[in-house]
């Protein structure tokens, strides 16, 4: 699995949910670090003990958005058919495929299932017909890349949807309302800072900038795109003492509840309710 980590010889109480307490995981990702930082618990049931729950309406549409997007991107990179025709149909490909492989979906029936299908098609065209649909080459698309980051015990991981050809790194993201740019950057910092750091790790280039683009799923789609600095060096620390705190707390098999707003909507509220740890926690003496 990884190596052992030698600064958990006296580790805080665990869980017991996993055989590989006390081990390095083999790599951290930007995502992994988020649902870990956001609910510990819940990157346990998602990523650990892999728990398979119906698909949520939303991350199903993202999906093939996402699919139909890395389509014409790379249409555009080989110089084949990026018509609107052709990633409409990837679109619907992507739209059956990921109901058959990673299905069931939270559907209320087959007529919410159509009016889905329907906003997918309808934020495509809109993103197709928009200024920030891609004229030109892209540098990459889809690339994964794996590097070694300073203050980071294990390798950093991720996958860009786009590089441009100046070298910015653009992630397409779905949302139901407009996004508020400050907010948007900076609930996205740490995915959007690792994949800088991972740039200046594999090119040694700095990006000028970071950039989301949001696919706003609104009774008129919106193609909106927030772009931000490239981090400074307190922004990188900060990020990469975040994406530590995630790694640290997967090697040493804290996983708990951290009840907040979040929970009213989260899938694994019974399977939450039912945590307990394996040991009761140490009493302590009172003042």
């Amino acid at each position: 699995m990884g190596r052992m980590i030698s600064s958990f010889e006296n580790p805080p109480f665990t869980t017991g949910l996993t055989w590989f307490a006390g081990t390095l995981p083999d790599h951290i990702s930007p995502s992994a670090a988020k649902t870990y930082l956001g609910c510990s618990l819940k990157f346990y049931f998602e990523r650990v003990a892999c728990i398979r729950k119906k698909t949520p309406v939303a991350l199903h549409l993202g999906k093939a958005v996402h699919a139909a997007l890395q389509a014409f991107h790379l249409a555009r990179w080989r110089g084949t058919d990026d018509s609107p025709e052709a990633i409409s149909a990837a679109y619907q490909k992507a739209f059956a495929a990921l109901e058959r492989d990673e299905g069931p979906v939270n559907y209320k029936g087959d007529e919410h299932r159509e009016e889905v299908r329907q906003d997918g098609l309808r934020v495509i065209a809109a993103y197709l017909d928009s200024p920030e649909a891609m004229k030109g080459k892209p540098r990459a698309v889809e690339v994964m890349l794996t590097e070694e980051v300073a203050g980071l015990s294990v390798p950093l991981k991720g996958a860009m949807d786009l590089v441009e050809g100046n070298y910015i790194p653009v992630d397409f993201k779905s949302a139901a309302a407009k996004p508020d740019p400050a907010h948007a950057a900076f609930d996205h910092e740490i995915q959007l800072v690792s994949y800088q750091l991972l740039m200046e790790a594999a090119t040694g280039e700095t990006p000028p900038s970071l950039d989301l683009v949001f696919l706003v799923k609104t009774k008129t789609p919106q193609v909106i795109r927030v772009s931000s600095p490239p981090a400074d060096e307190r922004r990188k620390r900060r990020v990469t003492a975040l994406l530590e705190t995630a790694v640290e707390g997967i090697a040493a098999g804290r996983y708990h509840p951290q009840p907040g707003m979040q929970c009213s909507w989260c899938e694994f509220r019974n399977e939450c309710m039912a945590w307990l740890p394996e040991e009761p926690l140490p009493q302590r003496l009172g003042a």
